[in-house]
């Protein structure tokens, strides 16, 4: 059965992040995830997780001193910057108990791509031993290049590629929106992928909205995520399309109903 879990950065945003642990376990969610969880002291948020008995699941590793940069892994002005910030992401990590944490690789200009994508995979080997002291993993994920130009891993064939070049520890998180957003197939892209992926998420395409506010088949991906032995968390990370986010929960209720024992 598949777990979910809820992005607290984007989702539950009508309250302070805080309280938004709480109001993620009474949707029905079973973790949590925060993109960038450094502006609030660690051991607030691990009180916060704690009261709500939400484990957090993921963070993101600190994004850099551009903060409109997706990443900063791949880029060699900043790698003294990423080097001193690896240690920040594992404390953490080990502060709320987390075991995964997305390193978002940056932008790459078309000529500098080779000298970038071998800096990428210097710096995820580094953070995969640096994470590892605090029982995490350091993920790599693909961004599509539409709503992110320039991003330096913008597909999965090269996502595997770097992988292939990284410490073992390292993996893959998958993320249904960005697969849609490539062109593919959502379900046959994880599939192809499954053996690296350590974390999924998700969203609906277009609009990167809850399941049913556009096209996707997400009876069909659910459920061959599923049938693949994967056993890891899968994350709701999609702008709620209403200003409340139980609003926009009713995927959610149905597929729990659907599960539910016939009386």
């Amino acid at each position: 059965m598949i777990r979910f879990s809820a992005n607290l950065s984007l989702m539950f945003r009508e309250l302070p992040l805080l309280e938004r642990f709480a109001a993620a376990r009474n949707a029905g969610f079973g973790a949590v995830e925060i993109q960038i969880p450094y502006e609030f002291p660690a051991a607030d948020l691990a009180r916060a997780a704690d009261a709500a008995g939400m484990p957090v699941i993921l963070i993101n590793a600190p994004m850099g001193p551009d903060r409109t940069a997706p990443g900063m892994a791949c880029r060699r002005e900043h790698a003294e910057i990423f080097r001193a910030e690896l240690g920040r992401a594992a404390e953490y990590a080990q502060a709320l108990r987390t075991p995964c944490i997305n390193v978002l690789a940056g932008r790459a200009a078309p000529e500098e791509r080779t000298d970038c994508l071998g800096l990428l995979a210097e710096h995820l080997s580094l953070a995969a031993e640096v994470f590892d002291t605090a029982g995490a993993r350091a993920l790599l994920e693909t961004v599509n290049p539409f709503d992110v130009p320039g991003y330096c891993v913008p597909s999965f064939d090269l996502a595997v590629e770097v992988l292939s070049r990284c410490d073992r520890r390292v993996r893959l998180q998958f993320d249904v929106y960005h697969a849609a957003r490539l062109g593919l197939e959502p379900d046959a892209a994880f599939a192809a992928v499954r053996s690296h992926v350590a974390h999924v998420q998700f969203a609906d395409c277009p609009g990167r909205h809850e399941p049913g506010t556009g096209t996707l088949p997400f009876d069909r991906i659910f459920s061959v995520i599923e049938r693949s032995g994967y056993d890891g968390w899968v994350g709701a990370e999609y702008h709620p399309s209403s200003s409340r986010t139980a609003d926009s929960l009713a995927w959610l209720r149905t597929r729990a109903s659907s599960r539910m024992p016939a009386s």
